[in-house]
């Protein structure tokens, strides 16, 4: 899912810069295909889950889509501090907003500093 970039910023400081929280479940995961060109050094905050059950739907072709309905389980990945530079990137990968749309979505902590804190990030 991809939507609105001002509903998806966060406060987190990382070496004084304000990223966003962006949560990967799909190709953008580490030891997948996307994630060496895109999320390489780029902090991750660890792994995570929805908050909310969802839908994941891998095409034919292997790229992953995330759904509200029908609501079938939570979904694991991991989630990261990008800058605006990573997230315009990524944006161009995933071609938002016209082939996919980023949402913010509530995911849970599941390891780490504040495991098990509920926070928003854009999926």
């Amino acid at each position: 899912m991809w939507c609105d970039r001002a509903r998806g910023r966060s406060a987190t400081a990382i070496g004084g810069t304000v990223s966003t929280l962006l949560f990967a479940y799909g190709t953008l995961r580490r030891g997948f295909g996307n994630h060496a060109a895109h999320l390489a050094g780029v902090p991750c905050l660890g792994a995570a889950r929805t908050r909310d059950a969802m839908a994941l739907h891998v095409r034919a072709d292997g790229i992953p889509m995330l759904a509200r309905t029908p609501a079938r389980h939570h979904v694991v990945g991991e989630l990261y501090a990008v800058d605006d530079a990573t997230l315009a990137a990524i944006d161009r990968l995933e071609g938002h907003p016209t082939w996919y749309r980023r949402e913010p979505i509530a995911v849970v902590r599941a390891d780490g500093p504040g495991a098990g804190a509920v926070v928003t990030a854009w999926a």
